[in-house]
């Protein structure tokens, strides 16, 4: 909270102050800039047409600089997670093999930052825009020999080539960005919501730009990438070259949260993908529209494992972490999406001593039915195996199953539709061999 506070200080004393002396259009600098804020609201109005929906307030846009920008970034990423939930949540998805040292921080880093230009200032609730984009810069003409830029042909078409980022951190002002309104807390969650978010943002953007140009929402019947609009500027940035699972569940995100919005409109229209943001919370509910959303299972919290530990941090991987889990594992996408199909609800849960020190993962899993828990214990076993060098049963053998990394030791038992997995510190050094191949640090 004293972290939040600090930012938005510092967020209010950055962006407050216009520069004086000068056209805010003609030198563009930080703060209020009345030609900016009258583009806003013109370009507003036909959002709202879009939409079919109305804002409760016209949209208020500032100047703010890359480091302002990046301080609204920060007070998103702390309103999703507090710093100390979010290290331990780290050292769970270390501990069940899901992602890198600097994971997931990366990825809800990235989801917070979103596209390079704009940002939503969350505690203000205004854009802000890169002093450099929507000025009078943008009509000047060519200087003679220079190569034509793509920009300038949809400035003959009647749109400024910045429009259609404004039109998405717009659509997330008016829609994803309210007073009051609960942060999604398990990854799981926080990927569905970013997911209708950032395809619902870029879907309103697309539409906005080709019907700009005199193409309507047929468009949107087409195979449509929003990678391939403007040189994929309502992307991240670098999102191409971001990798390990943080790249993959980013894709994820920005990928299938805008086809399946384009299906859902397609199916039902505006109504209809209101209809599906609301009821199709988790990714399994995204990735699977042709099936009724899933109420998952409430898995209640378990006495702490160890005497003197306490919950650090609660998350759900979801389905779709599944997924890239055991993709990432194994290297076998089909066995990947085996493995998630039928889950019915996890509980990722970190303990950890209060004074500090090495803590207990403990990841329970439900399934629909016990044949599915079957297929994810097995994928689950078959990456364990091929991260561990020491030999183990056989994964089709009845548990519980046990594996001893360097520092950790690892059990997973399967008991009819839930499987669960418990990472606690090894008490006893590994025997050294030396004609074998080290195991990897961690899990």
């Amino acid at each position: 909270m004293i972290a939040i506070l600090w930012l938005t200080l510092l967020l209010q004393a950055g962006a407050a102050e216009p520069q004086t002396g000068e056209t805010p259009e003609a030198v563009p600098g930080t703060g209020e800039d009345p030609a900016l804020a009258q583009e806003v609201k013109r370009v507003g109005r036909r959002i709202e047409d879009l939409l079919e929906t109305h804002y409760a307030s016209a949209p208020v846009a500032v100047r703010a600089p890359a480091d302002l920008r990046r301080v609204a970034a920060d007070i998103r990423l702390l309103q999703m997670l507090p710093r100390e939930r979010l290290e331990a949540r780290t050292r769970a998805w270390q501990d069940v093999g899901l992602g890198t040292g600097d994971s997931p921080a990366r990825l809800y880093r990235l989801l917070a930052a979103d596209i390079e230009g704009v940002a939503v200032d969350p505690t203000n609730l205004r854009l802000l825009v890169d002093p450099d984009r929507l000025t009078l810069l943008d009509f000047a003409p060519r200087e003679e020999g220079a190569e034509e830029d793509p920009s300038s042909v949809l400035l003959l078409t009647g749109i400024r080539p910045d429009e259609p980022l404004v039109v998405h951190a717009l659509v997330h002002l008016l829609l994803d960005v309210q007073p009051g309104g609960a942060t999604p807390e398990t990854t799981d969650a926080l990927l569905a919501a970013s997911a209708w978010a950032e395809g619902r943002a870029n879907l309103v953007a697309i539409r906005y730009l080709f019907q700009t140009v005199g193409v309507g929402p047929d468009i949107l019947t087409h195979a449509l990438d929003p990678g391939e609009v403007l040189d994929g500027a309502l992307l991240p940035p670098l999102i191409d070259h971001i990798t390990g699972p943080d790249g993959v569940l980013l894709d994820w995100v920005y990928g299938d949260g805008f086809q399946q919005a384009v299906e859902s409109l397609r199916q039902g229209g505006m109504e209809g993908l209101r209809t599906a943001v609301l009821s199709r919370r988790t990714t399994r509910d995204i990735s699977h529209l042709d099936r009724p959303p899933i109420r998952p299972e409430p898995i209640p919290e378990p006495a702490p494992p160890t005497a003197g530990l306490e919950l650090a941090d609660r998350d759900t991987l979801g389905e779709q972490g599944i997924v890239v889990l055991i993709s990432t594992w194994t290297g076998k996408d089909n066995l990947a999406l085996i493995a998630g199909d039928g889950w019915a609800g996890d509980a990722l849960l970190r303990w950890e001593p209060p004074a500090g020190g090495d803590g207990v993962t403990q990841w329970i899993t439900r399934w629909s039915t016990a044949e599915e828990a079957a297929d994810f214990e097995y994928a689950y076993l078959r990456g364990a195996q091929a991260r561990f060098p020491i030999p183990i049963q056989d994964p089709e053998a009845e548990g519980p199953h046990t594996f001893e990394g360097p520092d950790r030791t690892v059990v997973v038992q399967r008991n009819d539709k839930e499987v669960q997995v418990h990472i606690t510190p090894r008490t006893t050094p590994p025997a050294v061999d030396e004609t074998s191949t080290p195991a990897p640090s961690g899990f």
